[in-house]
Parts: structure tokens; C-alpha cells; sequence
């Protein structure tokens, strides 16, 4: 498989903003209740990243799902393991260190990915981002194998048969969702459980799979028509969004509740579509470089940010906000960049390669993403 395969430079912008809006906003909410909003762009932003996550890797699920080999299969898990894993790990023992959690049980249900699996078990989170990271790894274990089974059980690779498996799979978790969800403390228990909330990432295998199997009808429209539709259904869902959301996770409201999973879909399919409808404007060298260089520098950022926020805060919050605000950030790029050019980048190097058949290509998540 080629290294050298070519990014979508909007859509690693998308998942760098995204980063830094969680790394911003929990620099305010951390041990904080007196910031509503920020707390309200920081869930928006996580579902970006799960839909992000479905959408960038569905080339390499149909790819498995269609060549039928188990071995692929196999592939794909070992290389989204050896992208995520490791960071995780090292980022978890930091922040152990910091909070004095080492070796206790907490740490070793993140560790496994458990902590969340059906409730909360842990009696201390003190690793607040790991929820949605236990919802990414158990969607990689659950949904490209459903993939690949269906595919192989019915004898299928349309298009719109994957689009029917996707939308069985969101309906099926939706049912339990909604059966089994509790109202109190439905933030905790509802929003941040996996097995409630791995339909998320299903919304962008979804949304890939659509475009490529409809995508044509867009070319009979004009360019700037369709950019304006998107455009204009992105505003529209984003105000949605941040209304929901308010409403569902800080006033508690049931009926917010219930509909957030599908309102906060709307948002990260309308944000990845409308960015990647627009791509035309970050094609000049110098930026679609920097969106590059954003985008992989985004899951470190994500990951370390607590642990910067524990170091840094102490010492400048007798600052202005806008300038502890301007520093943190500074810190986040530093050790974000280093960390990845000195620990991700040699990992991602030495990742297996799917086996492919001689004469065939595969277009992988590389072009849409950095976490490929």
C-alpha cells in the first residue's frame, strides 16, 4: 500500500479544530461548572470526531468487507491498534502518575477500554477523554467484522447493500438506546456509555458510503450551488447542535436527550461534508500543508491536553485568561508535535500492509485522514 497517498487537506483541518476546540474548552470546564458553553462546543466536537473516525476508514472497511480474506481483517485491527494504542498508553500512565491512580483498578479499566463499556465503572474519572476513546476501539472491533460477516454471509459488495448493514447497525444500538437508557444522570449513563453511543462512528461510514454510491448526482448541480447548500445546512445543524446540546447534557432536558445522538450526527456529517465540499480553497501548497500538519498533531493533542491543563494551569492562572489561553496552546503544539514526530510517526511507519490482490489499489483512510 502506498505511503505516499494524497490527503484531503480539509478534512485533517477538521479533525485539528476539533482537537484544539476539546483542548480550549476543558482548559475553562476542568473542575469548572461555570462554563456552559465551552462545555457544550466540547461534546459537539467529540461527535465531529466520531463521525471523522466512520468516514475515514470506511475505504479500508469495504475494502475487507469485499475482498473477503481474514486476513485484511486482521490488518486493519493491528494498524488501527498500533495508531491508538500506544499514545493511549503512554498518556495514561502520565496522567496516573499526576493523579496518583497508578496500578489502581480505574487505571487498568482504561487500559482494557472497560471502564465505560456498559455503565461507569470507575470510581475516579480522572481521564475524562477516554470515554470516546473506548468508544473508537470497541467500534473497530464490532463493526468491520459485522462488515465483513454480512458481506460474506449474503454474497454482497453493492454499495447499497453496506449501506443497509450501517443502518441496521445504528437502528439496533438506537433500540438500545432508547430501552435501556436511564434520564438520571443520562450524561453519564447514556452519552458516554459504549454500547448507547458506538452507533456515532456508524453515521460516517454511513455518510461515506452514500456519498460514493450518490455522489455523482452532485456533478449535475453547480459547484457554487452545491457549496452554498452545504454550507448553509452546516450553520443550520451547528445552531441545532449547540441548542440541543445545551438543552440535553447541562439543562437535563428528556426529550433533548433522546434526539442528541441524531442531532449531534447531523452536525458532524454536515461539518465533514461541508469542509469537504470546499477542499478547492485549501489546495494552495502552503496551507494544505499546515491542515496536514494540523491534523497530525490532532490525537496527541487530545490525548496529552488534560495533562498539560494539570501542569500549566497552576502557574498561570494569576494571568489573563487570554493569555494562559495563548500559552497553553503554545504548550499543546510543542509537546503535541514532538510527540508525534518522535513516538506516533516511527509506530505508523513499521504498520503492516494490507495484502492486495495483484493489480489492485486501494485508496485508504490516509487521504481523509491523519489516524489512518
Amino acid at each position: 500500500m502506498p505511503s505516499n497517498v494524497e490527503r484531503v487537506a480539509s478534512l485533517d483541518l477538521v479533525r485539528g479544530a476539533a482537537a484544539f476546540t476539546v483542548a480550549i474548552s476543558h482548559y475553562f470546564v476542568l473542575d469548572s461548572t461555570d462554563w456552559p458553553a465551552a462545555q457544550a462546543v466540547s461534546d459537539l466536537a467529540v461527535e465531529v470526531f466520531f463521525v471523522l473516525s466512520g468516514f475515514v476508514l470506511a475505504p479500508q472497511i469495504l475494502f475487507c468487507s469485499r475482498d473477503g480474506r481474514i486476513v485484511n481483517l486482521w490488518v486493519f485491527l493491528t494498524r488501527r491498534w498500533m495508531r491508538t494504542i500506544p499514545p493511549f498508553l503512554v498518556a495514561l500512565v502520565a496522567i496516573s502518575l499526576l493523579t496518583d491512580q497508578l496500578m489502581t483498578g480505574d487505571f487498568f479499566r482504561y487500559v482494557f477500554y472497560v471502564q465505560n463499556a456498559f455503565a461507569q465503572h470507575n470510581v475516579q474519572d480522572y481521564f475524562a477523554v477516554a470515554w470516546s476513546l473506548s468508544v473508537e476501539e470497541w467500534f473497530y472491533v464490532t463493526f468491520p467484522a459485522l462488515v465483513f460477516v454480512c458481506a460474506r454471509v449474503f454474497r454482497q459488495s453493492e454499495l447499497v447493500f453496506f449501506i443497509f448493514v450501517a443502518a441496521g447497525f445504528i437502528c439496533v444500538i438506537t433500540a438500545l438506546r432508547m430501552i435501556f437508557g436511564v434520564t438520571q444522570n443520562w450524561d453519564e449513563l447514556v452519552r458516554r456509555i459504549v454500547v448507547f453511543r458506538i452507533d456515532s462512528i456508524g453515521y460516517g461510514f454511513l455518510l461515506y458510503v452514500m456519498m460514493k454510491r450518490f455522489g455523482e448526482s452532485w456533478t449535475e448541480i453547480p459547484k457554487t450551488s452545491t457549496q452554498f447548500l452545504t454550507f448553509a445546512i452546516f450553520v443550520a445543524c451547528a445552531l441545532l447542535g449547540f441548542y440541543v446540546t445545551g438543552r440535553a447534557i447541562i439543562a437535563g432536558y428528556i426529550v433533548s436527550q433522546h434526539i442528541f445522538p441524531f442531532v449531534a450526527a447531523a452536525f458532524g456529517m454536515s461539518t465533514i461534508l461541508a469542509f469537504y465540499m470546499l477542499d478547492s480553497i485549501f489546495e494552495t501548497r502552503r496551507v494544505s500543508r499546515f491542515c496536514v500538519y494540523f491534523g497530525r498533531i490532532s490525537y496527541s493533542v487530545y490525548l496529552f491536553h488534560i495533562m498539560l491543563i494539570l501542569l500549566m494551569r497552576p502557574t498561570l492562572q494569576q494571568l489573563p485568561i487570554a493569555v494562559q489561553i495563548g500559552i497553553y496552546t503554545g504548550g499543546c503544539v510543542i509537546f503535541s508535535t514532538l510527540f508525534f514526530y518522535y513516538f506516533e510517526k516511527p509506530i505508523l511507519a513499521v504498520r503492516p500492509r494490507f495484502k492486495l490482490a495483484p493489480g489492485k489499489t486501494l485508496r485508504t483512510s490516509a487521504q481523509y485522514s491523519s489516524v489512518a
